[in-house]
């Protein structure tokens, strides 16, 4: 029997891995002067347009819209004009600038390692994770991904900063994508769609000319700063009154990605990690209750970003039911188990266990007891298809959890 082909592709050291992307990917690393229009979002608060007139890193114009913010930028050499309405510059609407004219500002914190590039290798990333005294950095956690064999920029990940490149299209030399992607709050997709992009043939100087220099004071800026800087920076603390849960951890920790304007007040907040997801949303809303003391920079008030660490106590109540092997056979829509590839051994008996919401769509699977790692999979690969009905009690949906078992013939 003939075995798969292979994924062809070559190894290669990771800061050539990102040169290379951006080079071949980025419309500003040794990119030709262009015009672009993204509309971002469709309408509601997640929603806006940039523009870009650019000629080089040091000279450009950029005009960010939004409903509660809205940028006009001039840089030209080392002065720079800028001209904002509101308070507060949010980090999904920079995610989308950065994507455009800086798309790896942490390129740096990935130099070295290596990573497989191919035609046929649509997703191959650089992960750091570092772990002094078992705790993961924040500050410098994430993965960078490529695709192709140039290879080209598909996906960035890191605590403050998130963007999917998808739709690419070819611009001079380069293929630039299209259709960009962000998360906002609880991992909700905002998608943004570069509409235009020309080569700008004749600049207007007058769009590129500073008629009066912007003080540092009176621009935008921010600043990620640590759990212990923020800490040392606490103005005013929530006293949190944490929900019941309903399973897992009644005391632990979770990390909130909470970001200030330039008076310290959290302004936006997104899901991270938790001991306890089941509390990571409240979490995100309380950590809008926090104040910071203002963070300067050179004298100059920034806005702040941090991983801000929750400490929670909670109490179990209403319990989720969870359904025997029997039971759990009633609640099967569309759902044909089959039995398990013979290959991995007669008789082995797997259980597994499935999490179904309100719903009925299946959120989350995995093993009971002890086995082998390959007899886990091939069963969890049977149920992928299955569909489940909603579980009734007392008049209403609830969230619950099953076990289905599967036997090798």
């Amino acid at each position: 029997m003939q075995g798969l082909p292979q994924m062809q592709g070559e190894r290669i050291d990771g800061s050539v891995a990102i040169d290379r992307a951006l080079k071949s990917s980025s419309l500003t690393e040794d990119g030709k002067p262009f015009h672009a229009l993204m509309e971002i979002g469709a309408q509601g608060p997640y929603s806006g347009q940039i523009e870009a007139w650019w000629l080089s890193p040091t000279k450009y114009r950029l005009a960010i819209a939004s409903p509660k913010f809205t940028q006009i930028k001039v840089v030209n050499g080392d002065q720079v004009q800028e001209k904002d309405e509101g308070d507060y510059y949010p980090r999904w609407l920079e995610n989308f600038a950065l994507a455009l004219l800086n798309p790896l500002p942490m390129a740096n914190n990935f130099r070295g390692g290596a990573v497989m590039v191919g035609a046929q290798l649509t997703q191959s990333c650089l992960r750091r994770d570092d772990r002094p005294s078992g705790i993961t950095d924040q500050m410098t956690w994430g993965q960078i991904c490529f695709s192709g064999s140039e290879p080209r920029l598909s996906y960035i990940l890191t605590f403050n900063d998130s963007m999917e490149f998808k739709d690419w299209k070819g611009f001079g030399k380069k293929q630039i994508a299209r259709t960009y992607q962000t998360d906002v709050l609880d991992y909700q997709p905002v998608i943004g769609r570069l509409t235009k992009l020309e080569e700008l043939k004749k600049p207007d100087d007058a769009m590129l000319t500073i008629t009066a220099s912007t003080p540092a004071d009176q621009r935008i800026s921010t600043s990620m700063v640590s759990t212990p800087k923020e800490e040392s920076l606490v103005e005013q603390a929530p006293n949190i009154q944490w929900p019941t849960v309903r399973e897992g951890k009644t005391d632990g920790y979770m990390i909130v990605y909470a970001r200030t304007d330039r008076t310290g007040q959290v302004r936006e907040t997104a899901k991270h990690n938790s001991d306890q997801p089941g509390l990571e949303s409240f979490g995100m809303e309380q950590a809008l209750r926090y104040k910071f003391k203002p963070l300067m920079v050179n004298g100059v008030a920034e806005q702040m970003e941090m991983p801000l660490v929750l400490h929670f106590t909670s109490q179990l109540a209403d319990p989720l039911p969870i359904l025997s092997v029997v039971d759990m056979k009633k609640q099967m829509v569309s759902c044909d188990v089959g039995a398990l590839p013979p290959r991995t051994g007669k008789g082995i008996v797997v259980t597994i266990r499935i999490s179904v919401n309100e719903a009925g769509k299946v959120t989350g699977m995995g093993p009971v007891g002890s086995g082998k790692g390959t007899d886990w999979m091939a069963a969890m690969s049977k149920l992928e298809s299955c569909r489940f009905a909603p579980y009734v009690v007392n008049g209403k949906a609830t969230y619950y959890k099953g076990d289905v078992e599967l036997t090798a013939p």
